[in-house]
């Protein structure tokens, strides 16, 4: 959510005192004794996050203060007009907008109105001037991070000295939380009563990376004017590089407002694992910058070097596959119809969540459920820890990086470009952002500094799981198998039986859906082959992951990864609450992009293929069978 619509002053003591995000203990940083040089660090009263922490917003106070999502301004009309029920795209000559969602709802039995809407001014981007630049937090000099500490020392204190302030910490966090944890309900998107409410959410679809990049550029430029420094820019968690794969030290320091005393304890000085759903036992690697060789890079280094290339080229082959699909089907806003793009399905955006959220603590959930993994682990909390924004300013980076270095293409569409969000700017002033606004980095005035290579640009998956799994034995069940690959123990292989659906998925039991067919294509060059899931279903309050591989034995499945050519992508999702009762499902689909797998294992053009499924978590139900199917490169 960005930089504010949250809790307008008619509006913001609305909820009661203990929960509200207005609502934040007397207590400042000033209590943290170290800080003010008295007594020693082990007896004082702990500074953690004691005044500047965001409590999860109830839906009274924050809600009916938020100002903008996604929304057709003539939906009535748009619906009686002619349209292909089967084309997949917005709605012809109408545009996403704010007024599509309906901000009312009940909390404790109380209804609380909608703000009214007066009109709102677009946005200017502020055009050519010399960039901000967003560096790398590891190699952020003392002087900018002091910077950092003192803007954000102010953002927190003002939420404390005016709640109703929509550019304090409290409030920026919630912002995040309403748009992406249900907060928003559909204001009848398809015509159908039984739809009113369901819940909007920005991810599963192509607003997840431009409605990110709008919300920290907004938070960066709030605080910016809180020390009046508008060169003041956010540095960027540079978990892509290997001397920035933990957390940085700026934001370990206890007294500082950059610290959040809820991450895994575990993980603060170890090597950030971009695939941590794959084994959450699996100990963690403690981080050493000064041991780390130069190529070729071993162990969890390479790992999470393969995942990004995977993430990046890979799947980075059009606007569809990188940023995700769209959220309306033919004439009506569905929210299960979207898929998610790279940047937020990709394991290394959904690990470093989980790897930072803290397991031992508990949020309570809109639903009244308590979760496991907050602060970063847990949707509807993670925007309280300072390190989310570094976070999400490294996947913004990633999508620069992707157009601009990479050459990828954005859409071009005017019902994307024309998608528009409500924030509050640095003046406190609403402003309608548009998408079509937020794709040039230069033209908002800031950039990212290049200090390190791309290391992850050379690392292409090369690794044979298994030479020889091209062709599973139909004969002998107990046939043995030589695997040339030295890596790979030899095995012998047993023919399951087939795999009916619906398939609920267990973990640690790798299924195969054997002989998948292939479609012809028609012109190679222009169009792409994609592995498709119509139905992943997975209860929405935990984490959820599974692997997909083709062609390898279901004996040596379950060392599925990122560095192995056989690897096709995953599935992950990060815990959150919302409207959701405990224990309900979502439903979501699935495209996995196959041209650099099958070219990589060797498949012949007219041959069907075996797709295996390695559950890493629990709960989760692929509700048909899976399908390949081409398309045109969008």
């Amino acid at each position: 959510m960005a930089s504010g619509s949250a809790v307008p002053a008619a509006t913001a003591t609305a909820g009661s005192p203990s929960s509200s995000p207005s609502a934040w203990p007397s207590s400042t940083l000033s209590k943290c004794r170290r800080c003010t040089g008295a007594g020693r660090r082990r007896h004082t009263v702990s500074c953690r996050a004691t005044g500047g922490r965001a409590p999860l917003a109830p839906r009274r106070g924050v809600l009916a203060g938020l100002t903008g999502l996604a929304a057709y301004p003539d939906f009535a009309a748009a619906l009686a007009a002619e349209a292909d029920p089967k084309e997949e795209t917005y709605l012809r000559g109408d545009t996403f907008t704010g007024e599509f969602l309906d901000c009312k709802g009940k909390d404790d039995g109380a209804p609380f109105p909608c703000p009214p809407k007066p009109s709102i001014p677009d946005f200017n981007p502020p055009g050519t001037v010399p960039p901000r630049v967003r560096r790398p937090a590891h190699l952020m000099d003392q002087g900018s991070i002091d910077k950092y500490k003192e803007a954000l020392k102010r953002m927190k204190q003002l939420a404390i000295d005016d709640p109703n302030d929509p550019r304090g910490f409290a409030q920026q966090a919630a912002i995040h939380q309403a748009y992406c944890d249900g907060h928003y309900k559909v204001a009848e998107a398809t015509g159908d009563p039984t739809d009113k409410d369901a819940p909007f959410d920005v991810h599963f679809s192509g607003i997840f990376a431009p409605w990110h990049r709008m919300y920290i550029y907004f938070y960066e430029r709030i605080l910016g004017s809180l020390i009046n420094d508008p060169d003041f820019a956010l540095p960027y968690w540079n978990w892509d590089a290997p001397e920035g794969m933990a957390l940085p030290k700026m934001f370990k320091d206890d007294c500082s407002p950059l610290y959040d005393e809820h991450r895994n304890p575990a993980h603060l000085n170890a090597y950030v694992n971009l695939d941590i759903l794959k084994d959450m036992k699996k100990p963690p690697v403690k981080f050493d910058p000064q041991a780390v060789p130069a190529k070729p890079y071993t162990g969890i280094v390479k790992d999470n070097l393969c995942t990004l290339y995977k993430q990046m080229i890979s799947e980075g082959k059009d606007a569809t596959t990188f940023l995700g699909g769209k959220v309306c089907a033919g004439n009506k806003y569905d929210r299960n119809s979207g898929t998610s793009g790279t940047p937020e399905s990709s394991k290394a955006h959904t690990s470093i969540h989980v790897w930072t959220g803290d397991p031992g603590y508990r949020v309570k959930g809109r639903n009244g459920t308590d979760y496991a993994g907050g602060d970063m682990g847990f949707l509807g909390s993670a925007s309280r820890d300072p390190i989310f924004y570094s976070h999400h300013a490294n996947v913004d980076r990633l999508w620069h990086l992707w157009y601009t270095t990479l050459g990828g293409k954005n859409f071009d569409d005017p019902e994307w470009l024309n998608t528009s969000f409500v924030f509050y700017d640095e003046k406190k002033q609403r402003v309608r952002c548009k998408v079509g606004d937020f794709l040039d980095t230069a033209a908002l005035g800031y950039t990212y500094a290049d200090d390190e290579p791309l290391l992850w640009r050379d690392s292409k998956l090369t690794e044979r799981l298994a030479d020889a799994a091209t062709k599973e034995p139909t004969t002998s069940p107990s046939l043995p198998l030589s695997l040339p690959n030295p890596t790979v123990p030899k095995v012998k292989l047993v023919v399951p039986p087939p795999t009916t659906f619906p398939l609920n998925l267990r973990e640690g039991q790798s299924v195969v859906v054997r002989g998948v067919a292939r479609p012809p294509r028609i012109n190679k060059m222009m169009q792409m082959e994609e592995l498709v899931f119509d139905g992943v279903e997975f209860n929405p309050g935990e984490a959820s992951k599974f692997d997909v591989a083709i062609n390898v034995p279901l004996e040596v499945a379950d060392d599925v990864g990122p560095r192995f050519v056989e690897y096709a992508g995953s599935f992950a999702s990060l815990p959150r609450g919302g409207d959701d009762k405990p224990g309900a499902k979502r439903k979501v689909p699935l495209k996995l992009l196959l041209d650099d797998v099958l070219a990589d294992i060797g498949v012949g053009t007219d041959e069907t293929v075996n797709v295996v499924i390695v559950p890493r978590t629990p709960g989760i139900t692929i509700t048909s069978k899976p399908t390949i199917e081409t398309r045109d490169r969008s």
